[in-house]
């Protein structure tokens, strides 16, 4: 069987900024499962970035019209692809639109979804939704992790509380009440303004690893009145939440990840998470930031528990949580569907 994922195979399209997600979840797990000669790649950021839009989809076509994949996995952008790519595509392939953030982008992904033979979404509850509508060709998919890269190490704890990922004003001003509370937290990823924030893939499995507690934060939108009062002082702070798109939560990759490295996870709640980990036995939770500081002191000072938490956490993740295994599980169900249309 052939597979070609259409995909970013850099973060946002931008080379100096390493591998995208899709590249580190999707594609090298697809080449792990389905042996790499069977698994091509299309950039379709690079040639649109290059060579643009209309360039892009001319390739496209030629390029499934050539290769002739069983089965396309889309991870779409923005509207780089035309409908009517995905559709010719359609007629040489079985076309499949890999959502990642489909419960907040719902505008985008109804758009989209006529489009496609098939569709997967993260999210179980917008699965159910779907489902309750009559739309039958969805697969729930969450994210999971590579299990070839997101490793446990048993490295030395070298941080008593970190945090990865990229600035937002929620995040800063959630560090900020920690702060306050006496509670340093260690902070990596893009926009913080420190001097080497920005790590690599390696160097954060590293720190997942060498970290008593790794918070899991939400950058997501907040009506709290001290968190906007706090954020109106910053002319960065009011134009990111201004362009804010992003207005529900969701079970991220990050959540498996950490658990993936084997790290004590203390993670915002959100629906659906409770699906993937026992709430308190494989993940630690937190619901309202002023409580917060309180909850790291007190893990902190609990090793045994939160060392049995994250033990929990790992061995979880890895019977059923891989991306190796998720995308496996997604290919078979379209397998066995054209298997069924084939004998009808």
């Amino acid at each position: 069987m052939k597979i070609l994922a259409v995909l970013m195979q850099y973060d946002y399209g931008v080379k100096e900024r390493g591998y995208s997600f899709e590249y580190y979840n999707i594609y090298l797990p697809l080449t792990e499962v389905y042996k790499k000669e069977n698994v091509l790649l299309f950039d379709f950021k690079t040639i649109y970035n290059e060579h643009g839009k209309t360039e892009l989809n001319k390739q496209l076509i030629e390029y499934v019209s050539m290769e002739k994949p069983d089965i396309t996995i889309f991870c779409l952008f923005e509207h780089e692809i035309e409908p009517d790519t995905v559709r010719k595509a359609g007629e040489r392939t079985t076309t499949v639109s890999y959502f990642i953030d489909d419960p907040w982008r719902q505008s985008f992904a109804r758009f989209w979804i006529p489009c496609f033979d098939y569709f997967s979404t993260p999210d179980y509850y917008m699965y159910r939704q779907y489902l309750s509508e009559g739309i039958r060709n969805v697969i729930y998919s969450p994210f999971g992790f590579n299990k070839d890269i997101y490793k446990k190490k048993d490295l030395p704890k070298k941080y008593d509380v970190s945090f990865v990922g990229g600035f937002s004003p929620l995040r800063k001003w959630t560090i900020s009440l920690l702060e306050k509370e006496g509670v340093k937290v260690n902070v990596f990823g893009r926009g913080w303004g420190q001097k080497n924030n920005f790590i690599s893939q390696d160097e954060m499995v590293d720190i997942f690893n060498q970290s008593k507690i790794n918070l899991n934060l939400s950058n997501g939108i907040s009506y709290d009145m001290k968190f906007l009062l706090y954020s109106v002082r910053s002319l960065r702070a009011v134009k990111e939440i201004l362009l804010l798109k992003k207005s529900r939560e969701q079970v991220k990759g990050r959540h498996y990840e950490i658990n993936g490295c084997g790290g004590f996870q203390l993670s915002y709640f959100v629906p659906g998470l409770n699906c993937a980990y026992k709430i308190e036995e494989e993940i630690a939770v937190f619901d309202n930031v002023y409580n917060l500081a309180g909850q790291i002191k007190f893990f902190i000072k609990n090793d045994r528990l939160r060392q049995s938490i994250a033990g929990a956490g790992y061995i979880r993740s890895l019977k059923e949580h891989t991306s190796q295994n998720y995308l496996q599980n997604l290919i078979g169900k379209i397998e066995n569907e054209r298997n069924v249309k084939k004998h009808q």
